[in-house]
């Protein structure tokens, strides 16, 4: 009975003539002996060596840490029990906003997004619907104001007096007891907006992608800072004398109203945040490059570039502990926070971020010790 795979007849012998055939041409185009490229058979070795590595023990521990890195950190606990600095957090979800006290207790604010706190924490400005509400972390609403257009993004200047928010297309401002409200400007792409420390000093984004830097309480007294690319996000150290912008592929560091006086450049490296440190003396920011995220520490005004931590997947945004010894990493592939400690680099880790904070849920501020 003939096999199923047994050749058709002549099959084989047409085979055995075609393998002659490329045999000979191959033949024909080798180089002598002391003109071959031997780099192929020493990729060849060298992935014998990487291969011998990989199961060997330390190469075991290699690749145990990075399957580690995908499901995330070891001995991560369930839920947050409590945070490592002292502060309050506001976290955002699909369900509402989050507070979160010291010792890890939580109050779910429900159909409110976009939220930051006041200093010192006693105040959040939160968007309700098309209402901008401020509030006290228990709830309470102290007032509310209705625009039409999306509304985004609300800030506190450094005193309290002042709150920059996005309606439609336009960037407002009103004071901090809900009286005065006015049109800053059109010229604006609704986003990022950071108050300078110790002024009424706005930096935001023009619809030409540059910032410009102006005093909400004197007309004609901005500044525009050309960028190479439009900024996602601004950030000012607390001394008000310079502040950065996050670029896609870079952070770039300015004077209080432009030039630019330094910076890093990610090559082809996606920067999704960064965040400067209470201090004003340290810039914390997030790179992804090829699946891969890093979380590196560097100097405001220069120095060494370092990671501090890396893992599969994607990082998304980041925050300092108010006392500045923590860096709060939302790991959101793993479906983690981390508390890093720098520069001692110890991570305490949680878990089930989703199932306890709800969908999209991210970070939106640590506050107020």
């Amino acid at each position: 009975m003939k096999h199923l795979y047994d050749p058709a007849p002549g099959e084989r012998e047409a085979g055995e003539r075609t393998w002659e055939v490329v045999r000979a041409a191959f033949e024909e185009r080798l180089p002598s002996p002391r003109k071959r490229d031997w780099r192929p058979f020493a990729l060849a070795a060298a992935a014998a060596v990487v291969l011998a590595a990989a199961f060997s023990p330390p190469g075991n521990a290699v690749f145990g840490s990075l399957r580690d890195a995908v499901r995330g950190e070891r001995n991560a606990k369930p839920a947050l029990a409590s945070l490592p600095a002292p502060g309050r957090l506001l976290a955002e979800s699909s369900s509402g906003i989050w507070v979160v006290q010291n010792d890890g207790s939580k109050r779910l604010l429900t159909g409110y997004r976009d939220a930051a706190w006041s200093p010192h924490g006693l105040y959040v400005a939160a968007v309700h619907g098309n209402e901008l509400r401020a509030l006290e972390p228990n709830g309470r609403v102290h007032w509310s104001l209705g625009r039409t257009g999306r509304l985004r993004n609300p800030r506190w200047s450094f005193d309290g007096f002042r709150v920059a928010y996005f309606a439609g297309h336009s960037l407002r401002v009103v004071n901090g007891d809900g009286t005065g409200d006015r049109l800053l400007t059109r010229d604006v792409r609704p986003g990022p907006v950071a108050w300078q420390p110790n002024a009424h000093t706005l930096a935001y984004v023009n619809r030409a992608g540059d910032i410009e830097i102006s005093n909400v309480d004197k007309r004609n007294r901005n500044a525009t800072v050309q960028t190479r690319a439009a900024p996602g996000q601004l950030d000012w150290a607390s001394d008000g004398k310079t502040f950065i912008a996050v670029e896609p592929h870079a952070v770039e560091v300015f004077s209080q109203r432009g030039p630019r006086i330094g910076g890093l450049d990610r090559g082809i490296a996606q920067v999704s945040a960064a965040a400067i440190s209470p201090n004003g003396k340290r810039i914390a920011f997030v790179e992804t490059r090829g699946g891969r995220s890093t979380l590196q520490l560097t100097g405001v005004l220069g120095g060494p570039t370092g990671p501090i931590f890396a893992g599969a997947g994607t990082f998304a945004n980041i925050g300092w502990s108010p006392d500045g010894r923590w860096l709060l990493l939302d790991w959101r592939s793993a479906d983690q926070w981390l508390f890093i400690h720098s520069p001692v680099k110890k991570v305490l880790a949680v878990s089930n971020i989703r199932a306890n904070f709800g969908a999209d849920s991210r970070i939106a501020g640590w506050c107020c010790s």
